[in-house]
């Protein structure tokens, strides 16, 4: 389930025609951006539902953040920018569409609450354990705090919340081993894509620490991969992996390590300073 952002501003400041063609061209552009299988369904007002057959919570979710990126980098005709936020939910067995739609809309509505322009998902017991903890639990949550003024960046930031986030709800929802190792390999793969795209940003802003940035970036990339040949092997634990993305991946790289380049680039507007080391215990929900 997603929703635009602040499309009532959209509505008050360019009029009802002008949202309606938004509305014409974020259906497009999902569209062209869904697999065969799946389906694009206006829900009512800014909303749309969409169905995603034979596919798990984790892939919908990854999924779901690719179109969120999608839209985010769009550049829309006469409002320019557009932001979606996105609720993701798994049909449980014994559950009707109703159950599972109020389960989409309560993740939603966490994705706005959170600041929108994000992904969330709604948990599942898993493991098959009722006594078993959520998986709500230690999502992984953006911050509109963490921003740091690139558009780029702060996308392939919020990205990787979300491909973390999955990677998390498929180990511990079991998933299969082969839909695990999916998950990593994205997750590899947009880690790199991501360092190469922040170290020339950076280096065009001029800033003095690239190179130990770099440094950290390639231990980072290397950890990853010991992990990937831990999992493959079996013998990666759960605790090792949460401890890379929580802490390596998140904590120390980006609310720390990044947060230093911050001041070269523009950042959006803030009422006051954020405190990034206060809402370090807001990331792991």
């Amino acid at each position: 389930m997603l929703d635009i952002d602040h499309f009532k501003t959209v509505n008050d400041t360019y009029g009802h025609a002008v949202g309606d063609q938004v509305l014409v061209e974020l259906s497009g552009l999902l569209r062209s951006s869904l697999r065969s299988a799946d389906s694009l369904t206006r829900w009512g007002g800014e909303e749309f539902i969409i169905l995603c057959p034979g596919t798990t919570l984790p892939t919908a979710i990854v999924l779901a953040e690719r179109l969120r990126g999608i839209v985010d980098g769009a550049t829309f005709t006469t409002v320019g920018d557009v932001k979606i936020s996105l609720g993701v939910a798994e049909c449980q067995s014994g559950e009707d569409w109703q159950q599972w739609f109020t389960r989409a809309d309560a993740a939603l509505y966490k994705a706005k609450a959170n600041g929108r322009n994000q992904v969330q998902f709604a948990p599942e017991t898993f493991a098959g354990d009722p006594e078993s903890p959520s998986a709500d639990l230690i999502q992984l949550s953006w911050r509109q705090a963490y921003a740091s003024g690139d558009k780029s960046i702060d996308r392939e930031h919020q990205g990787l919340f979300s491909i973390a986030n999955a990677l998390l709800c498929a180990i511990l929802s079991g998933n299969p081993s082969d839909d695990i190792k999916r998950i990593i390999h994205v997750l590899v793969g947009e880690l790199t894509a991501h360092f190469k795209n922040e170290e020339t940003v950076i280096a065009a802003a001029g800033f003095p620490g690239l190179e130990e940035h770099q440094d950290l970036h390639r231990l980072i990339l290397k950890k990853a991969d010991q992990l990937l040949q831990e999992f493959a092997a079996d013998t990666a634990e759960i605790g090792a992996i949460f401890q890379f993305l929580a802490h390596d991946v998140v904590a120390r790289h980006m609310l720390v390590a990044d947060y230093e380049f911050f001041p070269y680039l523009v950042r959006p507007p803030q009422s006051q300073s954020p405190d990034r080391f206060s809402k370090l215990s807001e990331t792991v929900q």
